[in-house]
């Protein structure tokens, strides 16, 4: 019968070894989509068009796992010996590991136990390959392929609650074979007349090798290959031929009783793979104990992402956290796939697919990088969306880079991802390589903005008033969109408030507070008497250049003059990182004028050395719209690239009650003044 083997310990490991613990760790999506890349490369090896997955869960028993005595007898053995070498108790990290094992094989006894189990229409597995799926940082992928890391084959160790994994393939020539392997503790042999330490690690194998003809293992013959290897193998071979079969004995159904099996692989491949499956690059079906069997393909990827076309942000729930894009953007990126016009891009050798779609839906600019039908980030170096594109209409560009025709841009980009394979890096890559990457970037970049209209004023007159909000993308990133409506704001004694807008594609209402500090953070005290009347102003700003915005402002009451301030927020990027004080920008030029149809010019004046403009003339609930060319802070320029500003609209300073001479140096009440 098959049986574990463990080798020789040259080292003294405990239950939590890096190797397991950084899946642990990672969201349990992120691990789906791990394994639907690793069948998708596996499909592009084997040169299939069409990459089929297929996941299903079924109840596994005690004699359905190979090898399932000498698993539980190393696993006593390594807790025994532990306890023993650490004054009888184990670290509280160990203890919860060696309670999951526990509970798993109680499971297993009382026949409750769940098997997952993924198999593909991959290039299937041989000697060589099974070799490298089984030891770390030794990919045998090809730059056809998405991974290059070797760590993928850990990710699904979270998944079992055993820590036990089972691998089988059937190649292109139709051989077979199959493997497992664990990872529990460094432990002692309890018979024979040697008693040495063993391994952490425990393969399903005929007999250790001395890997210098580069094999480590003698695996298991066909004939005495266990039932569930042969129940398996049988299906690939009769389903596709060839391919692979991952299979995750003690299924801890991602610690997520909320969510289906159904709802968790959807959800991630249509994030995720978007593209690969609008062009039948990809299909996944899913059979969840014994039920009905779902598919996700072309036809149905739009109402999955019209399901989750309102989630702005992303994930944040332990299953899902991190899920990017969000599902706001996944559903874009479809409708940029389905509405937007494709073409191919070439420079030098390489070729890639660029569809876009202006305007974007959600009125900002988004570029999200897809590589083998995988997305791979929406933040690329050298195509910065929130400053590169300022004087082009708002689109969604979406970028597909393959193996086929991606040539040296497709082996670069695939280099300077990370891990995971969800963002860029150029610093992965040598002086010369950086280099050669930032000019098929740049020539992206100068590509699409051939492609995109030039911005145009009436293309930002705005109708609405909405409320900007920052979008964390789990990355440390943020995004922006529009949402929401104006919010009154109380003003005391000057009635100034303001509204808060990026510089990065939009602005919104709502601003002020209750402090009557000046800028210096003295107390200074203000004139005028104390109320709680409401005022209203609403307001958004847009960027239509470098130094250049366009906005719609409007009040809630009559004011035959006002002064308006454009002032850098005192949290001057989204991210609040860096806490900037107060101060107004100043303007170099200022024109407003009633939104409707030719509306009328207001007369306006800059004053104040150009950090106020004057303005009279501004009626009730009437839109106006301004245009502004101002001047950012010195102290600001080079810092940051998307200071926070906020446009505010004041009622001018009182008049002077008596005829004494005095110099015009008042300067307008701010929102924030309590007098």
């Amino acid at each position: 019968m098959a049986t574990l083997k463990f080798g020789t310990a040259n080292s003294k490991d405990g239950f939590t070894p890096l190797s397991t613990t950084q899946f642990n760790d990672q969201p349990k999506a992120r691990i789906v989509r791990e394994l639907i890349q690793n069948s998708l490369d596996a499909a592009n090896e084997a040169g299939e068009d069409t990459t089929q997955i297929h996941f299903r869960t079924e109840t596994v028993h005690s004699q359905d796992i190979p090898d399932l005595k000498g698993y539980t007898t190393a696993f006593k053995n390594a807790v025994n010996y532990h306890q023993k070498i650490n004054d009888g108790k184990l670290s509280d990290a160990a203890a919860e590991v060696v309670d999951r094992i526990e509970d798993g094989l109680k499971d297993i006894k009382d026949g409750k136990s769940i098997l997952l189990s993924i198999i593909d229409n991959g290039v299937g597995l041989n000697a060589e390959r099974m070799d490298r799926l089984l030891g770390e940082g030794s990919s045998g992928k090809t730059d056809a392929a998405s991974g290059s890391y070797g760590v993928g084959h850990l990710a699904p160790i979270s998944l079992s609650d055993i820590r036990y994994i089972l691998y089988a393939g059937v190649d292109m020539n139709g051989d077979r074979i199959a493997c497992g392997k664990t990872i529990l503790a460094s432990h002692p042999t309890s018979n024979g007349r040697k008693k040495e330490l063993k391994d952490a690690n425990g393969y399903l194998i005929e007999r250790f090798r001395n890997g210098l003809d580069g094999n480590l293992y003698e695996f298991l013959p066909s004939d005495s290959h266990p039932k569930i290897f042969i129940k398996h193998l049988d299906a690939i071979a009769k389903k596709y031929g060839h391919g692979c079969a991952v299979l995750i004995p003690a299924f801890n159904r991602f610690r997520s009783s909320g969510n289906s099996l159904w709802e968790i692989v959807s959800k991630v491949a249509a994030y995720n793979f978007a593209p690969a499956i609008y062009r039948n690059k990809l299909i996944l079906t899913v059979e969840e104990d014994g039920k009905e069997l779902k598919r996700l393909d072309t036809q149905n990827l739009k109402e999955i992402l019209n399901a989750e076309q309102d989630k702005s942000r992303a994930a944040r729930d332990s299953l899902f956290a991190g899920l990017r894009p969000s599902g706001q953007n996944a559903h874009s990126i479809l409708e940029t796939l389905t509405k937007g016009n494709a073409r191919k891009f070439k420079f030098q050798q390489s070729a890639a697919r660029i569809s876009l779609l202006t305007p974007s839906l959600n009125g900002t600019t988004r570029i999200d990088l897809f590589r083998n039908g995988m997305w791979i980030t929406d933040n690329i170096p050298g195509i910065r969306s929130s400053t590169e594109f300022t004087e082009r209409q708002p689109f969604h560009a979406v970028i597909e880079i393959n193996a086929q025709d991606g040539g040296e841009l497709n082996r670069l980009i695939r280099k300077a991802e990370g891990p995971m394979h969800d963002n860029l890096s150029l610093a992965r890559l040598s002086k010369r390589e950086n280099a050669e990457l930032r000019k098929y970037l740049s020539a992206i970049s100068k590509w699409i903005k051939k492609q995109t209209p030039e911005t145009k004023n009436d293309t930002y007159t705005v109708q609405n008033y909405l409320v900007i909000d920052s979008d964390d993308d789990g990355n440390g990133q943020s995004k922006f969109s529009f949402w929401g409506r104006p919010t009154p704001i109380i003003s005391r004694g000057s009635g100034a408030v303001s509204s808060r807008g990026v510089n990065n594609g939009g602005g919104g209402g709502g601003g002020g507070g209750n402090s009557n500090n000046d800028d210096n953070g003295t107390d200074t005290p203000r004139p005028g008497p104390r109320t709680t009347r409401h005022t209203q102003m609403r307001s958004t700003i847009a960027p239509i250049g470098k130094d250049k915005i366009i906005g719609s402002i409007a009040s809630d009451r009559d004011m035959p003059e006002a002064w308006i301030a454009l002032r850098v927020d005192e949290n001057a990027d989204s991210t609040c990182d860096r806490i900037w004080r107060d101060e107004d920008v100043s303007f170099k030029s200022f024109q407003i004028k009633a939104a409707a149809p030719n509306g009328e010019t207001l007369k306006s004046s800059i004053i104040e050395s150009g950090r106020f403009v004057k303005v009279q003339g501004i009626d009730a609930n009437a839109n106006y719209e301004v245009h502004v060319e101002y001047d950012t802070p010195k102290e600001l320029a080079g810092i940051m690239d998307k200071p926070v500003l906020r446009l505010e609209l004041h009622r001018p300073p009182p008049k002077p009650k008596d005829k004494q001479p005095q110099k015009n140096t008042e300067q307008p009440q701010d929102a924030d003044d309590k007098n």
